[in-house]
């Protein structure tokens, strides 16, 4: 549903949060690096030592593709203001140009995940991420939600929508038992 127009119902609570800004810091901080050394190539004193041996555009070319890469990475990670809303049709969910609704037909439930770290010894323990955990009526919830739901596609029942902290799940969670208690399991 990503042709979907946000337009949850009116005095609608809405819950954000941003994306994370540490690819897009880390970017920048690649950019300016990589982009001053290869600007500046003749700061410090050259080494004349055999291993050396090559031509001063080497070093340019390598430090301009750094420096294009971390403007690429900057590009690819533009901290985004994600907004949810919860009402009596469903799980709304807008990011910049895109947007989706999750009905509540289309779920049996629907839990609020808190992190853990694996369990220590057991080698088949996993890293939980805060997560709002779906489960699914059919298994095509995954494909009509490839904007908001951007993970593999598994044969795993239940669908996870990761989100950056525990808050961010307590506040979906407490929103949807305002509207929809039976769906939380």
């Amino acid at each position: 549903m990503s042709e979907q127009t946000w337009s949850p119902a009116p005095g609608t609570p809405v819950v954000e949060y941003r994306s994370s800004r540490a690819l897009f810091i880390g970017g920048l901080a690649m950019f300016v690096f990589f982009g001053f050394a290869a600007l500046f190539p003749d700061i410090g004193t050259p080494s004349n030592t055999p291993r050396s041996n090559y031509a001063p555009g080497y070093g340019v070319f390598m430090m301009g593709a750094f420096a294009l890469g971390g403007l690429l990475l900057m590009i690819g990670s533009i901290p985004r203001t994600h907004r949810f809303a919860v009402d009596e049709r469903g799980l709304w969910w807008r990011a910049g140009r895109k947007s989706d609704l999750i009905a509540w037909e289309e779920l049996r439930a629907v839990r609020g995940q808190e992190p853990r770290p694996p369990v220590k010894g057991d080698p088949n323990s996993k890293l939980l991420r805060s997560a709002l955990v779906f489960t699914p009526v059919d298994r095509r919830f995954i494909t009509r939600h490839r904007a908001l739901l951007p993970g593999p596609l598994t044969p795993d029942p239940e669908v996870e929508l990761r989100l950056p902290n525990t808050a961010t799940v307590k506040q979906l969670t407490e929103e949807i038992a305002r509207v929809r208690p039976d769906l939380l399991s």
